[in-house]
């Protein structure tokens, strides 16, 4: 009780010193949870992203990859299956398959185009020259045998007749292109990317990073480009690669076909750095072929360990004309042209918006806001105001606790008093006792 007594004692004496510390006591939790915050963000900074235009000296082409629909030599199909074959896709292709004889490998590739089947008279290149690009090809399930172009000198002028110029010759008339016997309008899936990504046909890695055009038998087209710059920041939780000449788009490839080929047990020719041997059995096929449909259909995610690329190109397409192949070249023939006509390139950049002067600012703020003249302002405000409003309380409990206090000082005085009469009584009895 005596605690508690001193504390009302020493509240009522001045009531404004409760007031002042409890100002304090909010202003120190403000001031803990903005340093929280000074010190969060120094860990993990916000990003701001800042667009502008860059206007190049030269500038780089993009990768086109080239894919024929139909994509497969139905003749070949046919006689090395020994059953009628249309696409790989099919059953037919597999259940009179000659296993033990023919590698599946040899199977797709003499039923697919080669580069010579898909070029005409080396009619490619930038500046209309085969030497300033490098042609790879590759095989996929779906799309048959593509060929990716890839420029090997930036270009200086952004111009049609410096942009590539790539001629292809087809196998199907183009009087047949409304026939019923494809499934899909015959012609030119063209595919255009970063140089340093690879195509994937499957759908859930390439979205978003390859632009598509068709292109159709007997046609001459012209596509104007327009390039994106992205640099991305690695954020705390958020990491991408800065390794030069990395792949998202292979890196998800890869983990995909693994898991295909690992849930099959046996893997097929348009699996690439996938380390199964082929399948050897009607049943490993279709097996593989179904579960391999399912992944290339379906729009789930896949838990692959693979990071974005911190810097990518988009590239966007324009279709500047099409129009009918008039020159006779005695067969099926596509004339494409892809150029630039501007080297304004779009940036866009991702930057830290907070370093170490922003911090040291945000805390003598915050340090500042805790011992400002504001606070101490608000103070005073806060006691007189409690003064005005209670000051008649107060008062009559100041009064009440003042009389309450010279009572007991009276009490102690005459305790005093009669301590003293009892003393001196005592001594005159002992003196005539003496006596």
């Amino acid at each position: 009780m005596g605690y508690w007594s001193e504390l009302r004692a020493w509240l009522l004496k001045d009531p404004a010193k409760l007031i002042r510390y409890l100002v304090l006591f909010v202003c120190c939790i403000i001031v803990i949870v903005q340093l929280y915050e000074c010190f969060s963000k120094l860990d993990n900074p916000p990003i701001s992203t800042h667009s502008y235009y860059n206007l190049n000296d030269t500038i780089e082409m993009p990768a086109v990859t080239i894919c024929r629909d139909p994509p497969y030599k139905e003749e070949e199909l046919t006689a090395i299956s020994g059953n009628s074959c249309k696409h790989p896709q099919y059953n037919s292709c597999w259940s009179s398959y000659p296993y033990g004889e023919v590698p599946i490998t040899e199977f797709f590739m003499n039923s697919t185009y080669n580069q010579s089947e898909t070029f005409y008279n080396r009619q490619f290149g930038l500046n209309s020259s085969p030497s300033n690009v490098e042609i790879t090809s590759s095989i996929q399930f779906f799309e048959g045998r593509c060929h990716t172009i890839r420029p090997k000198v930036p270009l200086k002028r952004a111009t049609k007749d410096s942009g590539y110029s790539i001629m292809l010759r087809h196998h199907v008339p183009k009087s047949e292109v409304e026939s019923e016997n494809y499934v899909t309008r015959p012609g030119w899936h063209l595919y255009i990317h970063d140089p340093r990504e690879n195509f994937t046909e499957v759908n859930m890695k390439a979205s978003g990073r390859v632009e598509y055009v068709f292109v159709d038998i007997d046609e001459e087209i012209e596509i104007k480009l327009q390039s994106q710059y992205f640099s991305n920041v690695e954020k705390k939780y958020q990491s991408c690669s800065k390794q030069e000449g990395y792949s998202a788009l292979k890196c998800g490839e890869d983990c995909i076909l693994q898991a295909v080929a690992s849930y099959a047990n046996c893997s097929g020719p348009w699996m690439h750095n996938v380390s199964i041997e082929s399948c050897s059995s009607y049943k490993a096929v279709m097996t593989l072929i179904g579960e391999y449909e399912r992944v290339y259909a379906s729009d789930d995610e896949p838990e692959c360990d693979c990071l974005q690329p911190c810097e990518s190109r988009l590239f966007s397409t324009y279709i500047q004309n099409r129009k009918e192949f008039t020159k006779n070249m005695g067969e099926p023939t596509t004339q494409i042209y892809i150029y630039y006509t501007t080297k304004l390139i779009s940036m866009m950049e991702e930057r830290p918006n907070y370093d170490t002067t922003q911090f040291i600012a945000d805390v003598g703020g915050s340090l500042g806001f805790l011992l400002g003249l504001s606070v101490l302002g608000l103070i005073g405000i806060l006691e007189h105001l409690t003064l005005f409003l209670c000051g008649g309380v107060i008062k009559k409990i100041q009064s009440k606790h003042e009389k309450r206090l010279k009572i007991n000082e009276d009490l102690d005085k005459n305790s005093e008093k009669s301590d003293e009469t009892v003393d001196i009584a005592t001594i005159y009895k002992e003196k005539l006792d003496v006596l």
